[in-house]
């Protein structure tokens, strides 16, 4: 049989039956794979599902450990140092930014590390109190740390002066007064009427 009577031939009643049998399998496994593949990208859908979930609860977990062990441990010392508290949350992301403070594990222990640059200008890893003892000594520190010491003598020292802690206000000096930027008295005068509050 030539092409010419194959042609002929499958497009009589046998023909089209006996093509018709082929195609039905063809058709078969054809829906068979789609609905194989169908039901791999539902189970697919279902895990990227699971792991954007746990990607985010991780995320989630990671920022609070980071607020527990990095931000309020640093605003701690921060106010052991006596900072004043306006600036606090501002300071606590310039520390965690310029001396690279992250959570670090240890086994089962979580710390927060940093990098202090020594003299010479090589680094160290250094934990929270270290990094506030070594920040707390530069010009950007004294700006924004308040003189608790209310003795008489002057240090020369701009960054040195006589200005009492908040709940102090009533004892402040005419040098103090006269020492202080218009931003401290106001930062000053706020924590002062806040403390009063409590």
């Amino acid at each position: 049989m030539d092409i010419k009577e194959l042609e002929e031939w499958l497009k009589t009643n046998e023909g089209i039956q006996w093509a018709d049998s082929l195609k039905s399998g063809l058709v078969n496994k054809r829906d068979e794979l789609l609905a194989a593949l169908k039901e791999a990208n539902g189970k697919l859908a279902e895990e990227n599902l699971r792991f954007a979930a746990a990607q985010k609860s991780l995320e989630e977990e990671r920022a609070a450990l980071s607020s527990v062990l990095i931000d309020k441990e640093l605003a701690r010392l921060l106010k052991g140092e006596n900072v004043f508290e306006t600036v606090i949350p501002g300071t606590v992301q310039a520390l965690k930014e310029s001396y690279g403070i992250t959570v670090k594990a240890d086994g089962p222990n979580r710390l927060a590390r940093g990098m202090i640059k020594g003299d010479d200008g090589t680094e160290k890893e250094s934990d929270l109190t270290g990094i506030v003892s070594s920040w707390i000594r530069t010009p950007e520190a004294k700006r924004i740390v308040l003189n608790t010491n209310n003795g008489g003598g002057a240090s020369g020292n701009e960054f040195k002066r006589d200005i009492p802690a908040p709940n102090k206000l009533g004892g402040l000096s005419g040098r103090s007064l006269a020492a202080m930027s218009d931003d401290e008295f106001r930062n000053m005068r706020t924590m002062a009427l806040n403390n009063a509050k409590e």
